[in-house]
Order: C-alpha cells, then structure tokens, then sequence
C-alpha cells in the first residue's frame, strides 16, 4: 500500500549517491530500497553498467530509478548544489568530523530538506571513501553493529539510511528556514583561508589539510547560511588587503546587508 503520509523530509531533496559502485547488482538493490521508502534520487559517480540486465533484476519494480539516475565523473561535480552533505563509512579515520547514527543523520536532515539538498554519499563496496573524498564532506554517519566484519554490504546500507530518512523527525530543534550556502560556496571559504593564511606567513603546527580540517569542523556545524559566507570572505579580504597595503586596508569595505 502506499503510503502518502510522507514525513517532514522531502523526498525530491534527498539525493543517495554512490561511488564507483562495481556491483550491478548492489545498484539496483539500492534503486528497490530508495524507491521503497519514497525517494527517487541516484546519482552515481563511474558506476559500473547500472541498466544492465543484472541491475534491472534486482532493482525490481525500480527500474525507473536506474533510468533516471545521473552519472558524474567526480564527487565534487555531484555536490556542487549541496546543503549538507553525510559520508557514510564504517572505519575511523585519521580526519575526524561530526558523526551520526543513521538516527540522527534523519533528524538533521528532516529540519534541513524542505528547502535545502542533502547529499548521502556511499563509498566502494570494497574500499569505501577515500581521505580526499572525506575531506569534502560536512559530516560522517557509521551504522552500528555488534560486530565489525562481516559489513553490510552497499544496497543493504542504502535501505537502512533511506528508512531512517523516511522515518525522520526534526525533534525539538528548529527547521532551518533561511538559505543555508552550498557546497561550491563553503568551499570556497576553506580555499581563501588558506590563501589567506599562507599571504599572512602562518605555518600550522601539523598539516595545511589537518588545520583546514579542523577549521571545517567548525564551520560546518553551524550549517552557514549564505551571508555568513559572503561575512567570512569579506573578513578575508580585509587580511588579503592589510596585506597588500602593508597595513592599511584601502578602500573602505561595505558589511554584508544583513537579511531580514
């Protein structure tokens, strides 16, 4: 039966995306399970053959899905119109960021998705994500189990973060009305700091990645909206020129109009 009481997520703003999935048959398991909870949205970044015969067999009444999917050739191209973007994996990593039971992924995603994108990204089946593949995310998600290996596999992850997705309620905290900054724009502040930075002779102590990482931590828990971007570069600017005029800072500069 269908079921037309959907919960607050929006469905059309939740996109899974799959990286260099190798199995057909794990991408059309994963096309049954998000159509099944309602989603419609793969995108898949150099998929094996995902219309083949294999893929259509197990997609099972989903083949829509596997024909609409979108294919990129990168992760980057795939999140550029993103508002918060989860990584799914099952290890630690030496970057750590924000983590989320698939719970907790579905309540952030339901006071976000209105209005906003939301990127669940799945790595390989057999390596997952990548460092640099992680390091452009805003947060990560690992599902618990009583034991480490076996793993779920792809299509069965998938299934799990789709339910929860559904399921999902914004709880007691807020629905994020205004216009949060997308991936493009968040990024670009993590290029200037460090262009900013490296004009100012700051040497971290460690790494440029691990001091920008740490920086992302940061600003990627306050969901920015956009004008906190375009705040933060004028701050930047102000630096770049001090800089430049060896003190001054030229022209005077404008604040960002604040939004009512």
């Amino acid at each position: 039966m269908e079921n037309n009481n959907f919960p607050p997520v929006n469905p059309e703003n939740v996109h899974f995306i799959l990286v260099e999935p190798f199995s057909p048959g794990n991408v059309g398991a994963a096309a049954r399970a998000i159509k099944t909870m309602g989603f419609s949205k793969l995108w898949l970044i150099n998929p094996c053959d995902h219309l083949s015969e294999d893929a259509r067999k197990l997609a099972h009444a989903s083949e829509d899905i596997l024909e609409n999917a979108r294919v990129f050739a990168s992760l980057p191209e795939a999140l550029a119109d993103m508002h918060f973007v989860v990584a799914t994996t099952n290890r630690v990593r030496e970057y750590r960021m924000p983590t989320f039971t698939p719970e907790e992924v579905g309540s952030r995603i339901a006071q976000i998705a209105p209005e906003h994108n939301i990127a669940l990204v799945f790595g390989r089946e057999q390596s997952g994500l990548t460092n640099d593949e992680l390091r452009i995310c805003q947060a990560t998600s690992s599902i618990p189990a009583a034991i480490n290996h076996p793993s779920l596999n792809l299509a069965q992850a998938v299934m799990i973060y789709a339910y929860a997705c559904y399921n999902a309620r914004p709880g007691n905290a807020p629905v994020y009305e205004w216009e949060l900054a997308n991936h493009v724009q968040t990024e670009s502040v993590y290029t200037h700091l460090e262009a900013t930075m490296r004009q100012l002779d700051f040497v971290p102590h460690d790494s440029w990645d691990r001091f920008i990482m740490r920086f992302k931590r940061l600003f990627g828990r306050a969901n920015p909206e956009l004008r906190d971007v375009q705040l933060i570069h004028k701050i930047f600017q102000a630096m770049d020129l001090y800089v430049k005029y060896g003190g001054k800072t030229g022209e005077k500069q404008s604040e960002v109009p604040e939004k009512e």
